[in-house]
């Protein structure tokens, strides 16, 4: 019988449907957006997010609840949504306009920047179903960007372009924020979304799991996507410094050779700790225990940001010194000058020998231990704001000269 009104419900809609038979893209996702504010949205394939820009853009009716903007919105989602496949980039461009509520002359009056921002001059007049993907999202982001709107919602924007393309749209994002206006941000590439947004938004099967800071944000969603958990900053601390690395494993589930036995992380008097500020020295203490011994070997830390992202590499060829390694023994890696900003950051090991000028690895042992860095006051009370490289570098100003007349002359002479 449950076949038969399954079949029935098929061939007539109007009968009545169970709520197992709908699937939610959206369900009970709540959030607010501040004028000025560049929203990054999170979440894997599926999670809704193509779906909660549609809603917002209005080109879909939200089943149930309501989406509030206010001001003129400008939208960019897939290629293929918002241009006439038939009708020329020229007019495309008009049209958008007339649909933001513009005039034929505000439009016109931005016309030329619009064309020569896409950089596709010679193809304006071609109609936009013969378009590139590239070409039509170029021309779609400067008409969605550059028309007047007070809130431009953005899906994979960088996912299609030239990398001079995706620098200059970069750009033109940012002093689209630093104008006031409201930008939604969806992208799969994490660098952009750290880069460009002051907060982020993740879902997950349709539902939000998190907002906040985007490092929060992107910090717990690159946790979920590497398997490592919601952990904290204080799970860092409370974890000992000292690790056995006998039974880890490697890249392939396991380690051919176990010379890497285990790793310290200590400050700069040698007490062992996993939590570090800017500026400190620190010493990466490593036992290991070889079958003979090795010529030309040498050994490596990786350190790994949350993104996954090798930030630095201290290889022991670095060191002019020789250190005649023997069987077993601790061999340690010191920094006198700790400069990676405030972050968890893991260590990769490697140990090898140099064969023929070429770096043979013999072990392997990824995420071998795991610390915190703290900034504090190592660049002053004002520090770094987000999002502004991964490594901290102390200067020193000066004033030169008052006046630069004298420079002005020497253009002149």
């Amino acid at each position: 019988m449950g076949r038969i009104a399954a079949h029935m419900r098929e061939f007539f809609p109007f009968m009545g449907r169970d709520e197992t038979d709908y699937f939610w893209s959206l369900r009970d996702v709540s959030f607010e957006v501040k004028p000025g504010e560049i929203l990054g949205i999170l979440g894997r394939n599926g999670s809704g997010k193509s779906t909660l820009l549609k809603i917002l853009s209005g080109v879909t009716q939200p089943t149930t609840g309501r989406a509030e903007l206010r001001g003129r919105v400008g939208s960019l989602l897939e290629v293929g949504t918002g241009f006439h496949p038939d009708l020329t980039g020229r007019e495309n461009v008009f049209m958008s306009g007339v649909l933001l509520g513009l005039s034929r002359k505000e439009i016109a009056a931005k016309f030329d920047e619009i064309v020569d921002f896409s950089g596709i001059e010679q193809f304006i007049d071609v109609p936009v179903k013969r378009y590139s993907s590239g070409m039509y999202v170029r021309l779609a982001y400067a008409v969605a960007s550059l028309l007047r709107s007070d809130i431009l919602i953005l899906d994979e924007v960088m996912a299609v372009g030239d990398a001079a393309f995706l620098e200059k749209s970069q750009k033109n994002i940012e002093k689209i924020a630093n104008d006031g206006r409201t930008i939604l941000f969806v992208s799969h590439n994490i660098h952009a979304i750290r880069s460009l947004c002051h907060t982020g938004m993740l879902l997950s099967k349709g539902q939000k799991v998190m907002q906040g800071e985007i490092e929060d944000v992107v910090s717990f969603y690159m946790r979920q996507l590497h398997g490592l958990g919601e952990k904290s900053q204080s799970d860092i601390s409370d974890r000992a410094p000292l690790v056995n690395l006998e039974k880890a494993d490697g890249w392939d589930g396991e380690r051919p050779h176990t010379i890497l036995q285990w790793v310290e992380t200590c400050d700069g008097d040698g007490k062992p700790t996993r939590v570090f500020k800017t500026g400190d020295s620190i010493s990466i203490r490593i036992g290991y225990k070889l079958d003979q011994e090795v010529d030309r070997s040498y050994f490596t830390v990786f350190f790994i940001d949350g993104l996954g992202d090798r930030v630095q590499v201290m290889y022991s060829l670095h060191d002019d010194g020789e250190i005649e390694l023997g069987t077993s023994g601790v061999i340690e890696c010191r920094i006198n000058d700790l400069r990676l900003v405030s972050g968890e950051y893991s260590m990769t090991l490697d140990f090898g020998r140099v064969d023929h000028g070429h770096l043979k690895s013999i072990d392997w042992v990824p995420d071998a231990t795991q610390m915190r860095v703290d900034l504090g006051d190592y660049l002053g009370p004002l520090g770094l704001r987000p999002n502004q490289g991964i490594l901290a570098q102390r200067t020193k100003w000066q004033l030169l000269e008052k006046c630069m007349s004298y420079k002005n002359n020497e253009v002149k002479n």
